[in-house]
């Protein structure tokens, strides 16, 4: 569940209030400790640990390691934008200024994690008379945003919510954002009980929140691993309280008795001088240290294969590996690219959509611009130099330019060839 869905479509302060409170109640609390993985700070549960013995809690923040992995091999790479008529290059000079002055990579990239870890990211799109292209993206913190649909069999979103908490005169308030077709509603209040408090026209002609998936089911990348997660950080910590119990052994004595002033001359010199048929041995809880080594690389190994992200540690990483081992070894995260650039790629249409109506342009051309996204790979010339060679005269340059991976910009990359051949026979230049 990642939307409310509502009987009544009406925008008041009551539905309001219903649906915040249907929010903190079923998806904020999910999201929060989903959100509490990525930061380390799940809580490692160990049942009746003696007092004052060992009791580790070691979080192995794999939660983290997963979202990074998976979010620097889908946006680490800059997505890059071209088009294919000439008529259109203006449209894409105003698309890619406006992206320059929003800092459009580093949005993407910190979208891509929201997607990865919560399953949901939020984007705003609205018209800036500061700025210079006059339009306006921010990123909306998956905590405090939700969309809200009607119950119809389409479930179709009429409305996103956004609120934040302030302190005014030493109370703690709330103030909502709320997004319809038309309108941008602002709500005061206290707790759960607000009042509007403006009503804005803002002429998007939808709602300006974008709503970015990053699967069908709405599950962040370590989600279907939390367990998991938990057995591998119990299991560290575990092991940890067992061996700091060994070097915390007990010095038992048999046969005799030791007081006080005879066990400070024992630390003291290391020898102890026990009464004929006296003996000493240490007490201390046997460990099975492969079996502990054994059970935490099965976990592990179940880690990497349900959550689909390569264990980078891996010394096949460090070989020469061959271009089909190495398909193979990163076929799972592909699998996530492939999900995430789909669900992305509508979320990048419908900003320039907007962004394209903002500058009172007909947005349906956004349909012209072609957007590409990169796998953020080890760069391997000898590969481009394959690809380039045996798909010259099979398909255009440009595709080809788009599948280079030393190419970050294919229409500036075509224009560059272009000016070459000019420049080495200006009385006959040749189409590239």
């Amino acid at each position: 569940m990642y939307r409310i869905i509502a009987d009544n479509k009406e925008i008041n302060s009551i539905n309001l209030s219903d649906w915040i409170i249907e929010y903190k109640n079923l998806i904020m609390p999910k999201r929060r400790v989903l959100g509490d993985y990525y930061d380390g700070k799940n809580e490692i549960i160990k049942q009746n640990a003696v007092q004052g013995r060992p009791n580790y809690s070691i979080n192995v923040n794999m939660a983290k390691y997963i979202t990074d992995v998976a979010t620097g091999y889908t946006f680490g790479k800059p997505i890059t934008y071209s088009v294919s008529k000439e008529e259109n290059k203006k449209i894409l000079d105003k698309i890619i200024c406006t992206n320059n002055e929003n800092y459009v990579e580093e949005l993407d990239y910190h979208i891509g994690g929201d997607m990865s870890a919560y399953g949901i990211g939020y984007q705003l799109v609205y018209p800036d008379k500061n700025s210079k292209t006059g339009v306006k993206y921010k990123r909306l913190d998956p905590i405090r945003t939700f969309m809200v649909a009607d119950n119809s069999i389409e479930e179709n979103v009429f409305c996103a919510v956004y609120f934040h908490d302030y302190i005014e005169n030493k109370q703690c308030k709330t103030r909502v954002y709320l997004w319809d077709d038309e309108n941008i509603y602002v709500f005061d209040g206290f707790g759960n009980s607000f009042s509007l408090s403006s009503t804005t026209k803002h002429l998007m002609g939808q709602i300006p929140v974008i709503e970015s998936l990053n699967n069908d089911d709405a599950f962040g990348d370590y989600q279907m691993v939390l367990d998991l997660l938990d057995s591998l950080n119990l299991m560290i910590s575990n092991n940890t309280d067992d061996l700091q119990s060994v070097s915390n052994a007990i010095l038992a004595v048999s046969g005799g008795k030791l007081g006080e002033e005879e066990i400070k001359q024992i630390n003291k010199y290391k020898v102890a001088n026990l009464p004929v048929g006296a003996t000493m041995q240490w007490v201390i809880k046997n460990t099975n240290t492969e079996g502990v080594l054994g059970q935490i690389k099965h976990l592990l190994d179940f880690i990497f294969q349900i959550s689909m992200v390569p264990d980078l540690s891996d010394d096949a990483f460090a070989g020469n590996l061959s271009g089909v081992a190495m398909q193979f070894k990163m076929w799972g995260i592909d699998q996530l690219w492939t999900s995430k650039i789909r669900k992305y790629k509508t979320s990048i249409i419908k900003r320039i959509k907007m962004t394209l109506r903002i500058l009172g342009i007909n947005e349906n051309l956004a349909e012209e611009i072609q957007i590409n996204f990169y796998k953020n790979l080890p760069e391997n010339m000898a590969q481009d130099y394959e690809i380039a060679k045996n798909l010259k005269g099979v398909i255009s340059l440009k595709t080809i330019l788009n599948n280079l991976s030393i190419v970050q910009d294919a229409e500036e990359e075509y224009k560059l060839i272009q000016e070459e051949q000019e420049e080495i026979n200006p009385n006959n230049p040749q189409t590239p």
